[in-house]
């Protein structure tokens, strides 16, 4: 019995198909840093791709939110299939609602993070700020400052480490 193991894995292997290669894989979806007229959905995607590229175990469901000074609100849809299509884990904000607990899933009814970006200004066509953080059901970040800067080609994001009362 012990000999069968390696002479299975070793007969499978031979069915196996070997990854696609370059020229028929699907391209990725570019980068929206690149729409130089989308510099605040850029900055999203920015502070998104930070948190989603972090090693996680058991994420909370995701949705993503501006700011418009009272409270959070929805993306756009077309910004909102945007975000989703480049990281598949996000859920529409639909998914996350605000309770006397804070942020949970609709669905699950288990905690839910939202990040959002507020306060945005462009000074010029080619430099904007906003600050962006997160809220949950147990914790808040704290917010921080990015700058981003058109370079000719695609947005640069730099986040502030300063605390905000600094």
């Amino acid at each position: 019995m012990r000999g069968f193991l390696p002479i299975a894995v070793l007969l499978l292997s031979g069915c196996m198909t070997p990854g696609q290669d370059s020229e028929t894989a699907a391209d990725p979806l570019p980068p929206l840093a690149v729409q130089k007229d989308a510099p605040r959905l850029a900055m999203l995607e920015h502070v998104l791709g930070g948190y989603f590229s972090s090693d996680i175990t058991n994420p909370p469901t995701v949705c993503a939110s501006w700011h418009d000074g009272r409270e959070e609100e929805a993306l756009p849809p077309d910004e909102e299939v945007a975000l989703i299509a480049r990281f598949p884990q996000l859920a529409p904000m639909t998914r996350c609602i605000r309770t006397d607990r804070g942020w949970r899933d609709a669905e699950t009814e288990q905690p839910a993070l939202v990040f959002t970006v507020h306060n945005f200004t462009c000074s010029s066509e080619t430099s904007c700020s906003a600050w962006a953080g997160y809220r949950s059901s147990e914790e808040n970040s704290m917010s921080y400052l990015f700058r981003g800067e058109w370079n000719g080609e695609e947005w640069q994001f730099t986040r502030d480490m300063r605390i905000i009362a600094e």
